[in-house]
């Protein structure tokens, strides 16, 4: 099986060298706006050969568009006046967001189409090969493209989980919410320890075994068993102290502060019902504080 590669950048870099070493496929045309890329896809994969312009890409049983978001339906478009025919063709592209309707002007023409989301951070392609099993990647398309890359992806340790199209902004959200924004809440937390006059390599020591544990017992036992701390425990005071001290060192946390804990509060009354008198006073508290004291 044929892989070409149109967009040679970390994830497309990942996979084509995931897939290759996998024995199932055997690379082809390699085409990257940024030739310095494809050249250094070839260079990782050892396999492929570069393509200067797309006309120059042969025909192949699969096609990754490994492009950004906004690129990836003009791009189809130009790829459908390549071939007259696509049938037997496999055409897909890793974006969280968006389905495989993008890919319209390819499946017009024969291919089968199907978007494959790895929740995967391609930070590194070196470090991904062996981290990448295990990962979970969501799949939607038609049934030859999803039976297809099941398959595939499944031989390189991807965990397959099949997703209806309406509801890949939604499930976009989620990983957004959870890979991107930790990332914020980190930086923001880093940061007051630094203000509370701790070292920088100190605070990411001390933050550092306190996140992971969190995390696992989240994964363990599920979010109300796993929330510790003020707000679960009823203890107004203690809430009353944090947003004195974000008033006085850092009053634009304090709107991020609130409402993330409105947020926890809502899991801490699940996770502790008969706590409700004290969650009501500091549900009080947080519905009377300003914003921002700024």
């Amino acid at each position: 099986m044929r892989l070409n590669i149109v967009g040679c950048g970390k994830l497309g870099t990942t996979i084509a060298r995931l897939l290759a070493d996998s024995g199932l496929v055997s690379l082809g045309g390699l085409y990257s706006r940024n030739r310095e890329n494809a050249h250094k896809t070839l260079q990782f994969c050892a396999g492929g050969s570069v393509c200067n312009t797309l006309d120059a890409l042969p025909r192949a049983d699969l096609w990754l568009l490994s492009v950004p978001d906004d690129a990836i339906h003009s791009l189809a478009g130009q790829l459908a006046q390549l071939f007259p025919d696509w049938r037997g063709t496999t055409v897909f592209h890793c974006s969280g967001i968006h389905t495989a309707m993008l890919l319209a002007p390819l499946k017009q023409q024969g291919a089968s189409t199907a978007s494959l989301h790895p929740v995967h951070s391609f930070a590194d392609p070196q470090q991904s090969l062996s981290t990448f099993a295990g990962t979970s990647c969501t799949l939607e398309g038609d049934i030859d493209s999803q039976q297809r890359l099941s398959a595939l992806f499944s031989t390189i340790g991807a965990r397959i989980i099949a997703i209806d199209g309406s509801s890949k902004a939604l499930y976009h959200t989620a990983t957004a919410m959870a890979s991107n924004y930790l990332v914020s809440l980190m930086d923001m937390s880093l940061g007051l320890l630094e203000a509370s006059g701790i070292a920088p390599q100190a605070a990411k020591e001390l933050l550092a075994p306190l996140v992971m544990q969190t995390a696992s017992n989240i994964f363990a036992k599920g979010p109300q068993k796993a929330l510790t701390g003020p707000i679960v425990r009823g203890d107004r005071d203690t809430v009353a102290t944090h947003l004195d001290a974000l008033g006085q060192h850092s009053p634009e946390l304090l709107a991020v502060y609130r409402e993330l804990a409105l947020v926890t509060l809502a899991l801490a009354q699940q996770a502790r019902p008969e706590a409700g008198d004290l969650h009501a006073e500091i549900g009080k508290l947080l519905s009377c504080t300003p914003r921002s004291l700024s």
